[in-house]
């Protein structure tokens, strides 16, 4: 006889059907891995225009270029092909300077902009509050092409830099970044994860691309970074698409890691 519905699987508890809880999306998820810029805070708010900004004067002030047209127009087309300024600049133009410099210098000070994030604060307490619930341990990262120390004084503005087990960045890296594959078996080899029972949260499309051939959960967060980035031709879709890092987007997509 058929059914329009399947009705959840049960079993019996001293003699009494029990009926148990259908699966729900996340249920297998262990790992949280997020991005930083664009990710956990909205692109929009201008901490990324002002580092942008502190990268083509670098480039005047250290590395002789005339101005900072000249400067952004030699970044663009290696940091479209790098996707990190610190390669672009490096790998791609050939460039030698000190990279603690320029990290401090380009990455500024973020308090002057970010500030503390409630929404994806609450969203990580969620994920905390459902693993408690279950008895299950959940651990949630933070994966940036920018280098740790910045990443950590960024994450410390947000008021989120508590709320993660570690901060993965350049320095792991080295001479990767993502969306390159070495950059995420890195990051995967140091936290000891498993990429199928990972979800990634990222405004990049081509890093999210990356990460699901190696069978990661995608969330998009949505952003400009996608309009910039262009259209793909490959077919590649996220899993899930939220529009900000909060409870309620969390628990929409996620319900069995966020709800």
């Amino acid at each position: 006889e058929s059914s329009s519905s399947v009705s959840p699987p049960r079993c019996r508890w001293r003699g009494w059907p029990v009926e148990m809880a259908a699966p729900q999306p996340g249920d297998d998820i262990d790992t949280l891995l997020f991005d930083l810029d664009g990710t956990l805070y909205a692109i929009e708010n201008g901490y990324e225009d002002a580092c942008r900004a502190r990268v083509f004067q670098f480039m005047v002030d250290e590395l002789g270029f005339a101005d900072a047209d000249a400067a952004k127009a030699a970044w663009r087309p290696q940091f479209q092909k790098y996707n990190q300024t610190l390669r672009a600049l490096r790998a791609g133009l050939g460039l030698a300077f000190d990279e603690t410099k320029y990290w401090t210098v380009t990455r500024g000070d973020p308090k002057e902009v970010l500030k503390s994030n409630a929404d994806a604060r609450d969203a990580l307490a969620a994920a905390d509050e459902r693993a408690r619930k279950e008895n299950k341990t959940i651990k949630k990262y933070v994966f940036t092409n920018c280098a740790e120390k910045q990443a950590c004084e960024s994450l410390e503005a947000l008021g989120l830099l508590q709320c993660f087990d570690g901060v993965f960045g350049a320095d792991v890296m080295e001479d990767t970044c993502k969306p390159s594959l070495e950059a995420f078996r890195k990051v995967q080899q140091v936290a000891g994860f498993d990429f199928a029972r990972c979800a990634f949260f990222e405004d990049s499309v081509k890093n999210l691309a990356a990460a699901k051939t190696l069978g990661v959960t995608t969330v998009l967060v949505s952003s400009a970074t996608a309009t910039e980035e262009g259209v793909r031709n490959d077919g590649f879709e996220p899993d899930h698409v939220v529009s900000a890092v909060t409870a309620s987007e969390m628990k929409r997509v996620l319900p069995g890691v966020f709800g």
